[in-house]
């Protein structure tokens, strides 16, 4: 037997501390860690959803991953994978293709009913359901799960129909879902996995069409009394456009025993506050206790730990990476010569140095740049409106008419180079970094127009392509690279992550031959070279990798960083009860 993650795990994490030296570690002359007390966490818009398996944006699953829990997780500290529900990581056999799990005893969801291994068949039915729009993104990790059976209420065993690199880490980290609550009909009983990989048998199947048109539905996404989990939380209220509130799970059936997961704070508050400079007041006032992301001006700027001794500051590491995406089915941005025009128009250098304060690290591909599979040798895009101009001189635009904007006929129509830039309402540095490429396009001669949308509907506008240009980001796990879900042309349609609908055959063999492939320096070379032809392409501006400035109020103690996102813990979090404000002191 073999393990197909041994060894693929170890990293090392390295945090940046800026402003505090004391930041980053716990307290330890506050005493003994107590129960109790509520919690308050900025979140700059509210979660797209609250179900695990059919939403994707960052904030929603840094607040679903305190509810519900997987098979396996990565350690904190190691990122090594451990059992969570699963008794021990799984016995592999030596073809790759069958994975075993067996289930702890006594696990409970927070309803109390017993979570077996029909729940985590239910789960993988769920995410395997090629008619469930909303699941695509999570969908991809489990294209070649050929069947999932249970010979007892403990027992999983996983086929797969081809071999995957990272199979034993999606595996074990599918979120599990309670199946009395969310298919009290049986219906995914009434379809098996084959029927889930074909898109035609899947529409012939008239039980698996209905349980995928419900599963559809808002209540599903957004339902806090459906979307029950085994976790440490559970949710408590969702007042839209202010808070997300979790409650400790009292009948947390591992409570004690999981060390990441002490769940000390009676409530996690997820304040919503959809402007980061009033969120930063709120932080000086004492109304939040912690804030992942304070704009970088004002983090070096105003917040001050000698003018307020009770906030700390800690800009910490991520394995992230922020973009400008070009639709490419538009016919203008469908040329290379703009695109990469419009990256030449973009000065990263002195918008990391007035707008990020310093705190990113440029980067030209979309790996991880400690990953060993991140290829240096690409060049920079550098600022250069001289060489922009050339490039789209060369495709053809001229400004016929003298209107100040370049214009070429494209399908018999004399069309503008006049394009729309979507952004997230709330987002500062967004904002800044659009407004500065808008200002120097203009003077080339293109015009751009900036669109602020609400958080659910930017991710909206995304995912159905209506679109030009887009500031986006990723957030990569600590896991060797497999770039498959935004890259490879499948994941274009069907509300898929491929956004920008990158469309180039010799990089999805390089995608599909980089899945089955168990040597790390093939890999290697098969990343590389697709590095090399996203390069070629530019469908990305890629601009840079941040650290996140966060700042916290120290009555929070056992404050610590890690790799695993989104690169804290508020279950590991306590206030000694001299700092309680909310919650009586028992």
């Amino acid at each position: 037997m073999s393990s197909a993650l041994a060894g693929l795990m170890c990293v090392v994490l390295v945090l940046t501390s800026c402003g505090d030296p004391g930041a980053g570690g716990d307290s330890t002359a506050a005493g003994d860690p107590v129960k109790g007390e509520w919690i308050v966490i900025h979140e700059l818009s509210d979660p797209e959803g609250v179900n695990p398996l059919i939403t994707n944006d960052a904030s929603a699953s840094a607040i679903f991953n305190r509810v519900f829990e997987k098979l396996l997780e990565q350690d904190f500290a190691t990122t090594e994978l451990y059992p969570v529900l699963a008794e021990a990581r799984p016995t592999i056999s030596d073809d790759h293709l069958t994975y075993t799990f067996k289930l702890r005893e006594g696990i409970r969801f927070s309803d109390g009913k017993p979570l077996t291994a029909k729940d985590v068949i239910f789960s993988f039915k769920v995410v395997k359901n090629p008619l469930i729009t909303d699941g695509a993104a999570l969908r991809n990790y489990y294209e070649s799960v050929k069947d999932v059976v249970s010979p007892d209420d403990r027992t999983i065993v996983i086929t797969m129909s081809k071999p995957y690199f990272l199979a034993e880490y999606f595996l074990g980290t599918l979120w599990i879902v309670p199946k009395h609550i969310f298919d009290p009909k049986g219906l995914t009983d009434k379809y098996s996995f084959d029927e889930t990989n074909s898109i035609d048998k899947a529409s012939g199947n008239a039980a698996l069409k209905e349980f995928a048109t419900w599963y559809n539905t808002a209540d599903v996404k957004r339902d806090m009394k459906l979307n029950v989990g085994s976790g440490p939380y559970m949710y408590d209220e969702w007042k839209t456009g202010e808070s997300v509130t979790l409650k400790r799970n009292d009948n947390f059936w591992n409570a004690g025993k999981d060390k990441w997961n002490p769940s000390y704070a009676e409530k996690l508050i997820y304040k919503v506050v959809n402007d980061r400079s009033s969120a930063v007041v709120a932080l000086k006032n004492g109304e939040l206790d912690f804030m992942e992301y304070v704009p970088a001006a004002k983090y070096t700027e105003e917040i001050d730990t000698v003018a307020t001794p009770f906030l700390r500051k800690y800009a910490f590491a991520s394995q992230s990476y922020s973009y400008i995406g070009f639709n490419m089915q538009r016919p203008i941005l469908n040329e290379v010569n703009v695109r990469k025009a419009i990256a030449h128009c973009l000065d990263r250098d002195a918008l990391i140095k007035q707008v990020v304060r310093g705190l990113a690290t440029k980067v030209n591909t979309a790996i991880y740049q400690e990953r060993p599979e991140y290829d240096k040798s690409i060049p920079s895009i550098d600022y250069n409106p001289t060489e922009a101009k050339k490039l789209l001189a060369a495709g053809g635009w001229a400004d016929s008419d003298g209107d100040g904007i370049l214009d070429k006929v494209i399908n018999g129509r004399k069309t503008p180079l006049h394009i729309s830039f979507l952004i997230n309402a709330g987002n500062e540095m967004r904002e800044a970094i659009a407004i500065t490429l808008s200002d120097d396009l203009k003077r080339i001669g293109v015009k751009l127009d900036i669109r602020k949308l609400e958080w659910s509907v930017f991710l909206e506008n995304l995912r159905t392509r209506n679109f030009e240009l887009y500031i986006g980001g990723w957030v990569n796990d600590p896991i060797p690279s497999d770039p498959y879900q935004i890259w490879h042309s499948s994941q274009i349609g069907n509300k898929g992550s491929n956004y920008v609908s990158f469309n180039n055959k010799r990089a999805d063999e390089l995608l599909d031959l980089n899945r089955i492939e168990f040597d790390e320096q093939k890999r290697i070379a098969y990343m590389k070279d697709f590095q090399q032809i996203v390069a070629n392409e530019q469908p990305y501006v890629f601009l840079w990798s941040p650290l996140y400035p966060s700042v916290y109020n120290n009555r929070l103690q056992n404050v610590k960083y890690s790799a695993v996102r989104p690169g804290y813990s508020p279950t590991q979090w306590w206030v000694p009860k001299s700092g309680w404000k909310y919650a009586p002191v028992q």
